[in-house]
């Protein structure tokens, strides 16, 4: 919030004003009498402007979807005794070759990002790409990941096309831009939602600017049919603290848990969300101060007298990873409908500092991060460098169970079920510090 001085010149013919410095006293001379010469009078007063935050509006992904005549992407054979739900089969990604194809932060190189190739390997390995409008042939270069396949090409520098030749068959794609500049020097909050309540996903920003001097938020909306995308940047714009936001749609498809394989392969296919943050890592963050990955559903509570940016920053990798604590869904009295600050109880042996790790932090400006080999994962990054997996106390990740659509498994509200349950002080702290008003 800015306050403002302003000095306004009234006459009965015309109303001027001009911008001064902050205004403390008033000043008025008397009005002229009807038919006698207009006299000029001067009033001094402050106001206060709210910020609007600066809106990317040409956030969007750069897909290419597999040519026509190729085949489409199969399943892994089962290793349980049941076979795949029809559910599973429809939310499988069949039909694309890549998520985004966009130039790299640094302006030397085009980068490809898609899903497991699965049973397409050997016609990934086989693809040829051409830069336009040079007619260049260049060379496609694979940064393997488990879930997620990165490509990166040198390109001339006059490149805006690429023509890419799979399965027999070539397709030519413009180049999107990068966006990190838009973020540069932001502290960026993230996330992956679907049709999460618009006032939870406010909540989510302004307790993250309240605690963790979050000044940016970038949003991939998957789909969500409850609200549009106009309405969810609405949401954030009202967001004080915020600098800039970004909502980018995400309009594929989300693959759930696959029952035919074993427990520990059943999100195999769980291509999306790992390769979401990986476009945001290199399209939109890489020159953010820092970046924290957080749901909707979750908060980054902090535990000492600093952020997750700083710690980030302070440690030796530039990258920290926090413990998860569940927030039981027990509200303190029975509402239409529920907000975070409505939750506060955990269950009494539950320690942040012991939970299983839940959700990263780190500052991009390291240079082994430039490895296009690293990929950020939910709960971690991906074919990371030995020693570089600090686990400091100083925030923990609060998962509420009852801020959830279910899409998952149901996550109901429980009235009254106290028993063998505490408060926990520093979630309630940084509740009040974020919702002074539902204190």
């Amino acid at each position: 919030m800015v306050d403002r001085g302003f000095v306004v010149h009234v006459s009965r013919a015309a109303i001027r004003v001009r911008q001064t410095g902050e205004g403390r006293t008033s000043r008025r001379s008397r009005l002229p009498a009807r038919g006698k010469a207009s006299t000029d009078y001067t009033c001094e007063f402050s106001v206060t402007i709210k910020p609007t935050p600066e809106l990317l509006h040409s956030a969007r992904p750069n897909p290419m979807m597999l040519p026509q005549n190729a085949p489409r992407r199969g399943l892994l054979a089962p290793d349980g005794t049941l076979p795949p739900t029809d559910k599973f089969i429809a939310s499988y990604e069949t039909d694309v070759l890549f998520y985004d194809v966009f130039r790299d932060a640094h302006g030397d190189k085009v980068i490809l990002i898609g899903p497991g190739p699965i049973d397409l390997a050997p016609l990934y390995r086989s693809m040829k790409a051409v830069a336009q409008p040079s007619g260049k042939s260049v060379r496609i270069k694979d940064h393997h990941s488990v879930k997620v396949q990165l490509y990166s090409a040198a390109v001339p520098k006059d490149t805006t096309h690429l023509d890419i030749s799979f399965a027999g068959t070539v397709q030519r794609i413009a180049i999107a831009p990068n966006h990190s500049e838009f973020f540069a020097g932001q502290n960026l909050l993230f996330t992956l939602s679907k049709n999460n309540d618009l006032q939870w996903i406010a909540d989510w920003a302004r307790f993250h600017v309240a605690n963790q001097g979050v000044t940016a938020v970038l949003m991939f909306d998957n789909a969500s049919d409850r609200y549009t995308i106009e309405e969810l940047q609405a949401t954030l714009l009202e967001v004080e603290g915020l600098d800039r936001i970004g909502v980018v749609p995400v309009p594929f498809r989300y693959s759930g848990p696959d029952q035919a394989m074993k427990s520990s392969n059943k999100f195999w296919a769980h291509f999306l969300q790992p390769a979401t943050f990986t476009g945001m890592f290199r399209r939109y963050g890489a020159m953010a101060n820092g970046i924290l990955n957080c749901d909707v559903d979750e908060l980054a509570v902090p535990t000492a007298n600093e952020t997750v940016f700083e710690t980030a920053n302070a440690s030796r990798s530039g990258t920290v990873y926090f413990r998860n604590l569940w927030v039981e869904p027990v509200p303190e009295a029975e509402k239409p409908s529920y907000r975070r600050a409505d939750f506060r109880l955990v269950k009494a042996e539950a320690d942040y500092r012991r939970g299983p790790t839940q959700n990263w932090a780190l500052t991009p400006n390291r240079p082994w991060l430039r490895n296009l080999k690293i990929h950020p994962y939910t709960h971690l990054l991906k074919n990371r460098p030995m020693l570089t997996r600090h686990k400091p106390d100083t925030a923990y990740i609060a998962h509420f169970t009852a801020i959830s659509t279910s899409w998952k498994y149901d996550r109901p509200v429980v009235l009254g079920a106290t028993d063998g349950l505490r408060p926990e002080p520093s979630l309630s702290a940084a509740l009040d510090r974020a919702f002074p008003e539902l204190s």
